[in-house]
């Protein structure tokens, strides 16, 4: 199983805003292929930082998620509450 992680900083109260856009994602988008499930972690140490864990069937999976119109029109929406986006892991899980 293949794993993205990627970290965002959240502006200054935005936060609920962040996780519901994510939410409200998943209730109204069918599930894209290939994607099992995915976390949102808060980091305890910096204030409005959030790391998204994706876990995928494959990488190339992912990659055509990304590529299609409606996560463009996804990220466009979200873009109006990141200050900024950190780094991005990809990984493979052992365990």
């Amino acid at each position: 199983m293949y794993t993205y992680i990627v970290s965002f900083k959240v502006k200054e109260g935005e936060g609920i805003t962040f996780v519901e856009l994510q939410k409200f994602e998943e209730l109204t988008e069918a599930k894209p292929a290939g994607l099992d499930h995915f976390h949102i972690f808060k980091d305890r140490n910096e204030p409005n930082r959030y790391f998204l864990v994706e876990f995928w069937n494959s990488k190339e999976d992912r990659v055509k998620m990304e590529n299609s119109k409606e996560y463009h029109l996804f990220r466009e929406h979200r873009q109006l509450i990141i200050e900024k986006k950190y780094e991005f892991y990809e990984c493979d899980v052992v365990i």
